[in-house]
């Protein structure tokens, strides 16, 4: 597994973050990323185009039960037809929870908003963060969203009730979002490789190492690509001591291009 470790420099980038409304999020490999938090407005113009689809799915879901459960509940008593009405409504009720388990995240109005559900650790969002974001649901829009708006805008990650069990963050969605950045260069037709050695990286090596590197030529920090290069020789076991650390890097990144689209 490739691990960058920077401490200084980090710590520079989350303070940075955090006066711009951005979260860092600590990936598995010991990579800070900074995601831009999605502000209230992006959150409650996603739950407006949500409640707008769910109000068109309780229309239909109401006409097909009127027209073709609804004559049969008379064969059950009180309690029995309660239950088989909120049965045939559950996928309305639970809306948000299978959406956000289906799309990684997000529901079609998050998709529309273009915000996300991540979590704090850096893993995958599974169905267990989705379940307890959905559990707290009511807890949040007690006494008409405010619980909710007040969790928002008093904690540190802008963190609803919801967010703070299951340890996740809304952010906006964007293509510059560090690890989902694609490791795709675009080489010339009669390039060259130097090092054949850069086969043992994977792809999300790469992923980091690209990530790591666009970072630290954004910021002129040398320390960053000394210690990142240092690293790619440990864990490809080659070293060229004739070319500087911004060259060997991205000789690397065209030569993983090179062997892995062949």
């Amino acid at each position: 597994m490739f691990i960058l470790c920077n401490k200084s420099y980090f710590s520079h980038r989350v303070a940075k973050i955090r006066n711009m409304q951005q979260v860092a999020i600590h990936t598995p490999q010991n990579v800070e990323i900074g995601f831009a938090l999605a502000d209230v407005g992006k959150r409650i113009q996603a739950k407006i185009i949500d409640y707008f689809i769910i109000g068109l799915l309780f229309y239909i879901f109401d006409y097909l039960f009127s027209s073709f459960a609804a004559p049969y509940l008379n064969a059950y008593d009180y309690w029995s037809q309660i239950a088989l009405i909120n049965l045939f409504f559950l996928p309305i009720y639970t809306y948000s929870l299978w959406f956000e388990i289906l799309l990684h995240g997000q529901t079609p109005g998050k998709f529309f908003s273009k915000i996300q559900v991540l979590r704090l650790d850096g893993l995958p969002y599974s169905w267990e963060n989705a379940l307890v974001r959905w559990m707290f649901t009511l807890v949040d829009l007690s006494f008409f969203g405010i619980i909710g708006l007040i969790s928002i805008s008093s904690t540190k990650n802008a963190q609803r009730i919801g967010d703070i069990a299951a340890s996740t963050v809304v952010v906006t969605k964007s293509k510059n979002n560090g690890i989902e950045q694609t490791i795709f260069l675009k080489l010339k037709e009669d390039y060259k490789p130097i090092y054949q050695q850069v086969t043992r990286l994977s792809d999300n090596d790469m992923r980091i190492i690209k990530g790591a590197f666009e970072s630290a030529l954004r910021n002129d920090n040398l320390e960053t690509l000394k210690k990142l290069r240092k690293k790619i020789e440990d864990v490809i076991q080659f070293q060229d001591p004739n070319s500087s650390d911004r060259t060997f890097i991205q000789s690397v990144m065209k030569d993983f291009n090179y062997f892995t689209n062949k």
